[in-house]
């Protein structure tokens, strides 16, 4: 008798995936081969300065190594040990993940799995990247403040029509408000408390599997987290040259776009001639306004604002701007780091061995736990039984 064959089924992450491939696929090509695209500047007599276009790419790798210089910061204030390649790898782990999957969302599980084959703990870990993310969303959000304040005139095209305007207040509402619950988490041990009571709640009464467990671990992850927050927020010198290397990362990633709008010869026959600190503000908007896009790379919302906001600057090249600027800071970047990727391989049958362990050592625990409450118990039971009366002499 032959054997039935399995059949085949598509996951629903596979097909999410498979359309976001074919979107993201779409675009690039588009703005390839499309009228006015990258090839027709090719064609051109202006051309591309490619130097300048390769200062680009070195201006983003610079930014990945400033970002890995912050993370070997963390890492060192517990573990002095800390090598300095380690703390690439982890950035370039989290520079991968992030790419490919939706909202940024795979970059930090994938950098706390690498750093625990490093020896460093969950908690201390998920600590440090938490902290260097707020500080991240503290300087981002502060150039957007400074740009709307300052150059508001380069912004006000975007606020004429009622979709473009709740796109960009939606955009730094979010952004706003994940930067305030990050902060709660982080300092606030009693609303972190409550918070943490509600889930515990929520998981009880839609009787999750194996609720006991995962809550019990989820509280120790936070017990765990408080306390390196504390620990890390001790030093203030290190904090200040920390805020000072993310504002540098921040703005040589704000850059790139002004570099590729030097690599095109735009300068020249623009005017007025749009300068560093223009093309600073406008890259600040276009940033937290794409992210709303729950996509891997915000693919889509990305190039839309990148148009909104920089196609009155580039004359009619906007679409190889956009091919360019999008090569260097996530196609390119995909490229640089995907072999990095290869230092999280067996995260799976790690994630589960961990999970075994400290199913382990909560089981311990209960037992513990149960066999002093039985004593207790019977202590109690002891003392409350009638004591025989005594016989007078």
């Amino acid at each position: 008798m032959e054997k039935s064959k399995k059949k085949f089924k598509l996951s629903g992450v596979a097909i999410f995936n498979i359309i976001v491939g074919i979107l993201t696929v779409g675009l690039l090509v588009y703005f390839i081969v499309s009228d006015g695209g990258i090839i027709d500047l090719f064609k051109s007599k202006e051309g591309v300065i490619w130097w300048v276009l390769v200062l680009g790419v070195l201006t983003y790798d610079l930014s990945v190594v400033t970002d890995a210089v912050v993370t070997c910061i963390f890492l060192r204030s517990q573990y002095p040990n800390t090598r300095f390649l380690d703390a690439l790898k982890v950035t370039c782990v989290g520079v991968f993940f992030s790419a490919i999957t939706p909202s940024n969302t795979g970059g930090q599980p994938m950098q706390l799995f690498l750093m625990s084959k490093m020896k460093i703990s969950v908690g201390f870990g998920s600590a440090c990247m938490t902290q260097k993310f707020i500080v991240y969303q503290f300087v981002t959000m502060a150039i957007s403040i400074m740009a709307i304040i300052v150059n508001f005139d380069l912004f006000s095209s975007a606020f004429n029509g009622f979709w473009s305007t709740a796109f960009v207040v939606i955009g730094f509402l979010v952004q706003l408000g994940l930067t305030a619950i990050l902060l709660v988490v982080s300092f606030s041990e009693r609303l972190t408390g409550k918070l943490l009571n509600l889930i515990i709640k929520i998981m009880r009464k839609l009787k999750i599997k194996k609720a006991d467990k995962r809550i019990a671990r989820l509280t120790k992850e936070f017990h765990m987290f408080h306390e390196a927050n504390r620990m890390l927020m001790k030093e203030k010198k290190r904090l200040v040259i920390i805020y000072a290397l993310v504002t540098l990362q921040v703005l040589l990633i704000l850059s790139v776009p002004y570099v590729v709008y030097l690599s095109f010869g735009l300068p020249v026959l623009t005017n007025p001639v749009a300068d560093w600190f223009d093309f600073i503000c406008i890259q600040s908007f276009v940033l937290f306004t794409s992210n709303l896009i729950p996509l891997p790379g915000a693919s889509g919302g990305a190039e839309a604002a990148f148009a909104l906001y920089f196609g009155p600057l580039f004359l009619g090249r906007t679409k190889p701007a956009i091919v360019a600027w999008r090569f260097i800071v996530y196609y390119g970047a995909m490229i640089m780091t995907a072999p990095f990727s290869y230092y999280t391989k067996g995260h799976k049958e790690h994630a589960k061995k961990l999970e075994e362990e400290v199913n382990d050592i909560i089981d311990e625990n209960q037992y513990l736990e149960d066999e002093a409450n039985k004593q207790e118990q019977e202590s109690k039971e002891t003392q409350s039984e009638p004591q025989p009366e005594q016989v007078n002499a």
